[in-house]
């Protein structure tokens, strides 16, 4: 696996995601929900430091090209349902390495 801006641009999972992804879905208004491109689900989880958390915070790899994602949800609960976000941010080596030697 090489790793780099240059190979995830290139690689076929990576190339379909942008730095920053954003989807959003609203209890009762399917019209309005957006979602993660379809890469984003082709990631794999190397660590997940919420397992049994309702929000989710995970490092994620690309299992082509080796590129690190955060992946990240939120929610807000309301009387009439819920509003839940979900964030997928890319990492520079760097930022990865940080991620990888925090405890889970």
């Amino acid at each position: 696996m090489t790793t780099g801006e240059n190979s995830s641009r290139a690689c076929e999972v990576c190339s379909g995601l942008s730095d920053s992804e954003y989807a959003y879905s609203k209890f009762g208004w399917p019209e309005h929900d957006t979602f993660l491109p379809e890469a984003a689900e082709k990631l794999v989880i190397v660590k997940d430091f919420q397992p049994l958390g309702s929000r989710k915070l995970q490092l994620r790899q690309c299992p082509s090209c080796g590129a690190w994602f955060l992946y990240r949800t939120d929610y807000e609960y309301l009387t009439n349902g819920t509003e839940d976000e979900e964030f997928l941010t890319r990492l520079t080596e760097e930022e990865a390495a940080e991620y990888r030697n925090k405890p889970e």
